[in-house]
């Protein structure tokens, strides 16, 4: 008999007087060439006023959809934002990704990230005098290995490799302002400090700024010292601005029949309310298949699966619900992102869903079948395993290797695509630790 949870939270929730839009956005996945992300006099949301090097010794490109400078021993990289921010944000949300290679050196403060007002283009860190709040980036001797670096304190995070999502909280709002941090806890940054977050794990918490009298209108990035590369990427900066975002959230719940959850939220009053986007905590890809995916291992992020519309302006309590069905594990957390006309948005708070009817094995039959050219493929693992889901002919020849690797308990789900298949039946093979099953497909075109 299946085991279902029946998951009640609730609890009242009011938008705080801190509301936050988005001032800066790049990915670098609209162009390869570095001239389309500059504008030396009036760039936009994604663009930067400069992009430079100061000699050969130091190159700068877009290589593989992201920013890359590299260093080999001589001359200095840089971007400059200071074309100011408008209006002058009092609070920040600086967010990117960023990794490094080809570093044999250690080297304390390699590059650094300022934040302040009345920067400029050239190819150097900016005055401390000028700046508002500054990060390092120390390379160790071990290739694809860096650390973070509080100057003012010598302060130096643990050691991190690969590709990092990193968001830096700054305020200067006057007061502590809460936020929601990467691992979904609410956490509070003091007036004229910061955080910094690599993933969920948190490297300086409540930091003193640089000097507490400048703004917040330019940006700098300087690589000035060590060899290698440094790889920058998926830039978002949002804004904070005073004033309430007008909507009073007095419930958010969710109960779970089946593989469903079912999302409800109530508003007491409204003022200028787009909607809601909804948001659950992102899977991580753990296979050959961008369809299959584990539960998050840490956090990943959060990915929109949803939008509601609001009610604009109302004085009455509004009911809002959303269905979701996700896949890819048991445990989830969801999130609301209230967002007004003007674009300024907040977040609620987080609340847990658990799936509890994931207690067998089991490979569940292609939909559609017969197919042409995709069918989705489902299964269910009740507890970690290793798992290959390949496809194979009538002569037992594989095909197609579907998923190769490391689950956790829960729901999946695979598109197979035979496209570059003929006609006729084949056979799809789940193995999972001990489990092993077998079911019959049919490609008709």
């Amino acid at each position: 008999m299946k085991k279902y949870l029946l998951l009640l939270l609730s609890f009242v929730i009011l938008f705080p007087v801190t509301s936050w839009g988005q001032i800066f956005s790049q990915n670098f996945s609209s162009s390869s060439t570095l001239s389309d992300y500059i504008n030396s006099s009036s760039p936009n949301s994604g663009q930067w006023n400069a992009i430079s090097t100061s000699g050969a010794g130091t190159t700068v490109s877009i290589t593989s959809n992201a920013l890359v400078f590299v260093r080999a021993g001589a001359n200095v990289g840089s971007f400059s934002r200071t074309t100011d921010f408008s209006p002058i944000p009092t609070g920040m949300v600086y967010s990117f990704t960023i990794g490094v290679s080809g570093n044999s050196t250690a080297q304390t403060t390699a590059a650094v990230l300022q934040v302040g007002s009345g920067f400029g283009t050239t190819n150097s860190a900016e005055a401390n005098a000028n700046v508002y709040a500054r990060i390092g980036i120390n390379f160790t001797s071990t290739d694809g290995t860096f650390a973070f670096r509080d100057i003012s304190s010598s302060s130096n995070s643990s050691n991190l490799s690969g590709i990092q999502s990193i968001v830096w909280y700054l305020n200067n709002t006057g007061s502590s302002v809460s936020y929601t941090a990467p691992n979904g806890s609410t956490e509070t940054v003091a007036n004229d400090t910061y955080d910094l977050w690599a993933g969920t794990t948190r490297l300086f918490n409540d930091l003193a700024v640089l000097t507490t009298t400048q703004s917040m209108t330019d940006l700098k990035f300087a690589y000035t010292a060590g060899t290698g590369a440094i790889i920058l990427d998926n830039f978002e900066i949002y804004g904070a601005n005073d004033g309430a975002l007008p909507v009073e959230l007095i419930s958010f719940t969710n109960f779970v029949t089946g593989n469903k959850v079912n999302i409800n939220w109530r508003t007491a009053t409204e003022v200028n309310n787009y909607g809601f986007d909804i948001e659950r905590q992102k899977s991580v890809v753990s296979s050959k298949n961008s369809a299959a995916r584990v539960a998050p291992s840490g956090d990943e992020g959060w990915e929109k699966i949803g939008f509601v519309q609001g009610n604009g302006n109302s004085n009455s309590p509004k009911n809002y619900s959303f269905t979701d069905e996700p896949t890819g594990g048991k445990e989830f957390k969801y999130r609301l992102k209230q967002i007004d006309f003007d674009g300024q948005f907040e977040y609620s708070d987080v609340i847990s869903a658990t799936l509890e009817n994931v207690n067998t094995f089991a490979l569940e039959q292609n939909f559609p079948n017969p197919f042409n050219p995709s069918t989705r493929i489902s299964y269910t693992i009740p507890e970690r395993a290793d798992v290959k889901l390949k496809v194979y002919d009538m002569l037992a020849q594989e095909v197609a290797e579907l998923v190769n690797g490391s689950h956790e308990a829960g729901h999946y789900q695979v598109i197979f695509n035979g496209s570059n298949l003929p006609s006729g039946a084949y056979f799809y093979k789940l193995e999972a630790g001990k489990y092993v099953e077998v079911k019959k497909l049919l490609l008709v075109k």
